[in-house]
């Protein structure tokens, strides 16, 4: 038997900087995929062993960083009152002119920019993407984006560009949904590389990239994990686009399967 703590149960922290309900969503989005999937078969209980290692290092920061941050605002005399109500508000607005410092900010207290790269779970490099970020938006206003189909919460595989003929044999031959979008530069500006195989978890995070496309690369990662995909819906086997120019197809499970969980 196993218990697993998660949210303010695990980690109980100053209120500063609004982060306790983001980790404690954070923490429950990592762990359900992997209960799931054990749960059906489809993933050996080693998986559960990815959870702690996963959430812990972040939580372990985010309690530090909380914890001087409390600090520094509670802290009496007369340095600590000059820094907070003179020095603070004197550098603030010229640090947040760069967006550098403003992009920083957002992907911190958003935590857009936690990643799980050290993780068993995560492999290879593609672009400035590598296993275990946070699959990057990309998209366009008034386009389709790369993020609808992780509301399947299922495995699955993007490719930007142009999948290989192997690689669409691979995904077909282990039920796996395969994602092909038009190449556009804004592509490359997030990060992605084009025709890179990049394997998705339920959770959004890349498990694998693969910047050669590499269908055994699939393969490997999926036996070495003995990680199994299963389908739920016919619909899954079926091409489906985005608005404008963009396109995304499915080439996966055969007629009457289920979609990938």
């Amino acid at each position: 038997d196993r218990a697993f703590l998660l949210g303010d149960a695990a980690h109980i922290h100053s209120p500063v900087g609004a982060q306790g309900m983001n980790t404690g969503i954070g923490d429950a989005s990592n762990l359900a995929w992997k209960l799931a999937a054990v749960m059906l078969g489809n993933a050996p209980a080693a998986l559960l062993d990815s959870y702690e290692p996963e959430r812990l290092a972040f939580a372990r920061r985010l309690v530090a960083t909380t914890d001087r941050a409390f600090t520094v605002a509670t802290r009496t005399g007369s340095l600590a009152r000059f820094t907070r109500t003179r020095l603070v508000p004197l550098l603030a607005p010229v640090l947040f002119r760069l967006a550098r410092v403003r992009r920083f900010v957002f992907r911190t207290m958003s935590q857009l920019a936690v990643n799980y790269r050290d993780s068993a779970l995560s492999s290879g490099a593609a672009g400035s993407v590598r296993g275990g970020d946070r699959l990057p938006w990309a998209g366009e206003a008034g386009d389709g984006d790369n993020f609808t189909p992780l509301s399947s919460l299922a495995w699955q595989v993007h490719v930007y560009g142009e999948p290989s003929p192997a690689l669409r044999d691979a995904c077909s031959e282990v039920r796996m949904p395969l994602h092909a979008f038009e190449w556009k530069e804004s592509m490359a500006t997030a990060g992605l590389a084009r025709n890179a195989l990049y394997l998705v978890r339920p959770d959004g995070y890349v498990a694998l990239a693969n910047l050669a496309g590499d269908a055994d690369a699939l393969r490997r990662y999926l036996t070495e994990r003995q990680l199994r995909v299963t389908a739920d819906k016919p619909s899954s086997a079926m091409p489906h686009s985005f608005e404008s120019r963009s396109r995304s197809r499915i080439a996966n499970a055969a007629p009457n399967d289920n979609p990938a969980r």
